[in-house]
């Protein structure tokens, strides 16, 4: 076994690593990404299930996919930590243990309800974190500057494909077995990913860093002190000070979080990544299109079955041109950032699927039928598969060797504060404009939410503009943030 230190690209490794390494090292990182985003997807198509079965209130249902998105962006950054100085491959097979471990414990948790089982998303999102982040790493450490689009392109058709038969899986399992199957599934492909990761990647390190625990705690109370605030608008009474005393100590928290990051010796952010425009640019991005994407996902999947009347293949099948084109998608667009770099595809991208989402909510709400919806999914679903690789390319490509697994989780980090944002934002909006009691009042607070969503996610275009041009970047080289026009 080699171990690299300090992540060295290909061309700087004595005789190179070899094509067929480079090669199983994504497909594996890609493979993981498949499993994390087929639960994602599949857990969407189950809330109807979760709503009748467990009697989830929108509040629950809401928590059911935000413990997740919690406990994934908590572990981000910190298992970022943890690989530069232990290896980044042991830690990434240790998510990916934590997440299959995760899967277990969710499917069990039924017998004890709906908050036994939020608890255990938040257990299996630390291990979905912990695995996504350290595997953006290891493609990025084997992988050189100029080819990183292409490589980040493999990576989001993959797991574009899991975004593309996640609402169809989801639906044939629901339809045929007992919902706790949507877990089960990831238990054999996680035992697998462990034993081949230990067998094909090579072991590599950066630079190790303290882990800044204050700052995993404030960071962490304040994105939940926020969510639940949002999630609870609706579910008490809109004067409820609790709501507006859990907003305002989360944004406290937020500030005292960049305070103490920027006095931190070995800060958990460090905050002088974001001057390069790239980067910065590439995050903010990330987080819009998590929220677009989670909180739109989190309302149509319950449009389709609880106002439509689909069960749950039949959702899977009506969510088919919304995902459908991502594995075709997602790697021309990593083709194209290689070319023409990444700030006009994602600005295009984030409008589409803008754009998309708001006729959606027009036609929905003015009770159009289904086959209206097609092509606004089409469109959005081209929108969401070129923007996803081409953030992560954005914010990757010329960071330092040192760096690649905090600059992977930052991104990341970024991206599932935003899912839970979205999510977040489409419970108080349908709670406060509309609810399940009857159609009227779903199709109110369902046109809320949309609208809200579809704005959050055309702000991404602004700092997607502040993206450099590849042209001067390229010949810059790897880990120097200084362009022409900068």
């Amino acid at each position: 076994m080699r171990v690299v230190t300090s992540s060295p690209t290909p061309a700087e490794i004595p005789g190179g690593v070899p094509s067929l390494r480079q090669r199983r090292t994504v497909v594996l990182a890609s493979v993981t990404a498949f499993m994390v985003g087929l639960d994602i997807l599949v857990i969407m198509v189950a809330l109807p299930t979760l709503f009748e079965t467990l009697r989830a209130s929108a509040s629950d249902l809401g928590w059911t996919v935000n413990a997740y998105e919690i406990g994934f962006a908590a572990s981000l950054l910190t298992s970022s930590a943890l690989g530069d100085r232990y290896g980044r491959r042991l830690v990434f097979v240790i998510g990916v243990g934590i997440f299959t471990v995760g899967s277990v414990w969710c499917a069990l948790s039924s017998a004890s309800g709906i908050g036994m089982l939020i608890v255990a998303r938040a257990f299996q999102g630390i291990g979905g974190g912990t695995g996504m982040a350290l595997g953006l790493s290891i493609v990025t450490a084997v992988t050189p500057p100029a080819k990183r689009g292409t490589a980040f392109g493999v990576w989001g058709a993959i797991m574009g494909i899991s975004i593309a038969v996640g609402p169809l899986v989801g639906g044939g399992i629901l339809h045929f077995l007992p919902w706790q199957w949507i877990f089960w599934v990831n238990v054999p492909i996680g035992a697998v990913l462990i034993v081949l990761s230990l067998l094909w990647i090579d072991e590599t390190k950066g630079h190790a860093r303290q882990l800044d625990l204050i700052g995993l705690i404030l960071a962490s109370s304040a994105i939940i002190l926020i969510l639940q605030a949002l999630l609870r608008i609706g579910s008490v009474s809109g004067s409820d000070w609790t709501i507006v005393v859990g907003l305002i100590a989360g944004g406290i928290g937020l500030i005292t979080f960049i305070q103490w990051e920027r006095r931190c010796a070995d800060p958990m952010i460090p905050l002088a990544m974001f001057r390069d425009r790239s980067f910065a640019g590439g995050c903010a991005s990330s987080f819009a299109i998590g929220a677009g994407i989670y909180g739109t996902a989190f309302m149509f999947t319950q449009y389709l079955q609880l106002v439509v009347g689909e069960d749950s293949i039949g959702v899977g099948v009506r969510l088919l041109p919304w995902v459908a084109l991502a594995p075709l998608i997602a790697p021309l667009a990593g083709l194209l950032a290689d070319r023409l770099g990444e700030r006009p595809i994602i600005a295009v991208a984030l409008t589409l699927f803008a754009g998309a989402f708001f006729a959606i909510g027009v036609l929905v709400t003015s009770g159009r039928s289904y086959t209206t919806l097609v092509v606004p999914l089409v469109i959005a679903g081209i929108g969401v598969a070129a923007a996803m690789p081409t953030t992560a390319t954005a914010v990757m490509r010329f960071t330092d060797p040192e760096r690649f697994a905090i600059a992977s989780g930052v991104s990341n980090t970024m991206r599932q504060a935003g899912a839970g944002f979205g999510v977040a934002l489409a419970v108080a909006m349908f709670s406060a404009f509309g609810g399940y009691e009857s159609g009227p009042e779903f199709f109110s607070g369902f046109g809320a939410a949309v609208y809200a969503l579809a704005g959050v996610t055309l702000l991404g275009v602004i700092p997607a503009l502040v993206i450099p041009p590849l042209r001067g970047r390229v010949a810059a080289g790897p880990g120097d943030s200084r362009t022409d026009d900068s």
